[in-house]
Order: structure tokens, then sequence, then C-alpha cells
């Protein structure tokens, strides 16, 4: 037999949260876990911008053939504009994209394109993370090392600890840095410090890999790619990996790039030429939906301001929400400093409740946070915040297990 080998696995923490929560029959449940974006009605939008483009997609595609192994140009190109803004038109030369299935997809390629060039090599990841970060690394073959990045007791980066690890880090490492909207601590390096950062880089000759999954959730579509185009500027190599799920809201068309920048024109070409051969082992072609919505918008000044000012109305959001959970909280604890809530970006904040307690939350209040304390601030809405806010204030200030 085949399978015998094989053992059952527990499920994914975060997917096993998703499916307690569809399974309860609570008419008054608050799903925190699940890292997606939700409206003032509990629901994950359909943009009007993309609704409109999808419409128009539908009626004047005419085939549905493969797409060519680096994706559509289009997207590819206005892409590298959105990242790199007016630094593509130098740049672009230098700088291979591929369109990829979601920011996931972009994140591996890039794993396995620095496993050929650097197969001994290990990639350091940031403590805490993404936990599928570690999975998409590791799933590549490469060894994985952690940086120090943030102090669950004080809400505050370790930027000290942080510099001395990389310093510390083999030369020509791979470091996996989030560019904005941190996951799950929604805290971001400032100017000073990501200047500080990649000086260190460019000391140790280490290769910056910049996960950029919330562009435009946390100070603005500019503003939140600031580091990424720091690191363009000073830097002769990096990789980004982008997504499409969260600001555009196309989560289930799977829709990213990697952008690999090189020291050259001649080093773009073998870039693109890896990229595609690793593709194709993988998944052979790019799904086509997301992508052409995406370049459409973009293309179209129209559509384009209409998505932003979409866009703008989600950040206006969860900022809001993020001052108006920090001031309920604050009134129920002011012997606590709450101010670190409201100053994270994105979508989450790690609230290092203990993990029983979360636990007990759950099961006596019908509240879903993932266990490391980690919530999603896009999941509150005026009718359930005041009974969150409740629900949390007694465990602030325990430590997660």
């Amino acid at each position: 037999m085949a399978w015998q080998a094989l053992k059952p696995l527990e499920p994914d923490a975060i997917l096993g949260l998703m499916a307690a929560f569809q399974a309860d029959p609570d008419p008054n449940k608050v799903d925190l876990s699940v890292g997606v974006y939700r409206d003032a009605a509990g629901q994950t939008p359909i943009l009007g911008a993309v609704a409109e483009a999808e419409a128009a997609l539908v009626r004047e595609q005419d085939s549905k053939s493969y797409l060519p192994p680096l994706g559509v140009p289009g997207f590819r190109s206005r892409m590298l504009a959105l990242v790199l803004g007016p630094l593509a038109n130098s740049l672009g030369v230098r700088t291979a994209v591929i369109q990829t299935p979601g920011g996931c997809g972009a994140l591996r390629l890039a794993a396995e394109l620095f496993g050929r060039a650097r197969p001994e090599a290990p990639v350091c990841l940031s403590d805490p993370t993404w936990a599928n970060h570690r999975a998409l690394m590791a799933g590549a073959g490469l060894r994985i090392r952690r940086y120090p990045y943030y102090d669950p007791a004080t809400h505050a980066l370790r930027l000290g600890p942080m510099l001395e690890a990389l310093r510390e880090t083999s030369r020509q490492s791979l470091v996996l840095l989030q560019a904005s909207c941190h996951n799950p601590t929604g805290a971001d390096p400032d100017k000073a410090a990501w200047s500080a950062v990649l000086d260190m880089l460019a000391q140790r000759e280490l290769l910056p890999l910049f996960d950029l999954a919330y562009q435009g959730l946390g100070d603005g579509l500019d503003e939140d790619a600031a580091a990424v185009r720091m690191a363009a500027e000073q830097l002769p190599e990096l990789l980004v990996a982008v997504s499409a799920s969260k600001n555009f809201g196309l989560y289930r068309e799977r829709t990213g790039a990697l952008l690999a920048l090189g020291a050259s024109p001649t080093v773009r070409a073998t870039l693109e030429s890896q990229l595609a051969h690793i593709a194709r082992g993988a998944y052979a072609m790019p799904p086509a939906q997301g992508a052409l919505i995406v370049e459409r918008i973009l293309a179209a000044p129209e559509l384009s301001r209409a998505w932003r000012g979409e866009l703008e109305a989600m950040r206006r959001r969860l900022n809001g929400l993020r001052r108006a959970l920090a001031d309920a909280l604050a009134d129920l604890r002011p012997d606590l400093d709450l101010s670190w809530l409201a100053e994270r970006r994105g979508l989450f904040s790690l609230l290092g409740i203990d993990a029983k307690a979360l636990d007990r939350l759950r099961e006596g209040r019908h509240i879903y946070i993932v266990r490391d304390g980690r919530i999603n601030i896009a999941g509150l809405r005026d009718a359930n915040l005041a009974p969150v806010a409740e629900a949390l204030a007694p465990l602030l200030g325990q430590r997660s297990a």
C-alpha cells in the first residue's frame, strides 16, 4: 500500500480556526483570526473597480489559451511601476518580473531561485513572522535562521538585537523582510531604522527578500513601498514578493508577482530564464484572470482612480478601527499604555495574551483569535467592538504561551 507510512497531520492553526468559526452557530461570534480584509458589514467585498474590470473582461475576452511563461506583459510592467514608482524607469532594465500564483507563489519562487544560486546559504526570518514564511522557505530546501524583531512585553521593535544578529549572519545569506504592515505585529521600522538595516545588509552582502503583501493598507501606496525603493537605490540586488490579494481584494484569484533586481540587464535576462524554468516545473503556466483585472485597472485612468479611492477608504477604516479599539481598551484598562496599538499599521497586531486564555475566550465568548495573540483588526465593526474590548481588557498584560 502506497500510503501506509503517512499519518494524519494537524490542520493549519489558522485554517483550523476558520473551520471552527464557520461551524459555530452563535449569532454573535467574532472572527479576528483569518487575514482577510472585511468591510463594515463583516464581508470581504468585491471592489467596484475590480467588478467593472472583470465585467469588461468577460465581454471582451476571445481566448482562454495559456499565458506566456512570465505572465501578462502589461500586468508585469504595471506591477513594476506600482512597487518601484519613479525608479521603475531606470531600474526596469535590470529587474526581472514574473507573474505568480499569489504572494505565496512569489515567495516560493524566490526561495527556489536563491536555493539554485546559493544552495548552502540560509534564509533569515524575523521573530516573530507570518507562520507560512517558514513553510514556504523550508519547502524550497532552505535552512532557517531567525533574527530578533519584536518585544511582546514592550510592544517595540528590537532594532539593536536585529542589527547585531544580521551582523553575525554569514555573508550572502537571504534575509526576508516585510516591507510594511508587519504580520503578525503591525510594527514597522521607521525611515532611520530601515536605513540602518539596509546599511547592515550592504556591509554583510546579504540579499533582501521583501514581502510586500499589503501595499496601500498602511500609510499609502508610496509610503508602504518606501523601504523597497530605498533598498533598490542602495543595493545592487534584491527580491520583492508582491501580492494583489489585499489591496485589490483578489484573494481567490491568486494574483502576485516576483521582482528580481539584478546588477545588469544581462543578469536580468538570466533571472527571467531561471524563474521561467522554476515555474515550469512547479505549475507550468500562471493563471490569467486576476492579472488581467489588475492590468486593466492600472491601465485605465478612471478605473485606477476609483481603485485608489477604494483602497484609501480601506486604509482609513483599518486605522480608524485601531484607534477605536485602543481608546476602548484604554478606558477599561487605564493602568496600561495602549498607545502602541493605534500606532501600528495594516491588518494585524500582536496582543501578547496567554494562549490558554484565548482558548477560553473562544469557548466562552465565541471570539476567535490565533493562539499567538495576533488579531485581525478588520474583523472589528461597530456591533462587536465594545464587546470585544470588554472581553480582551482583563487579559492584557499576560504573556503568550
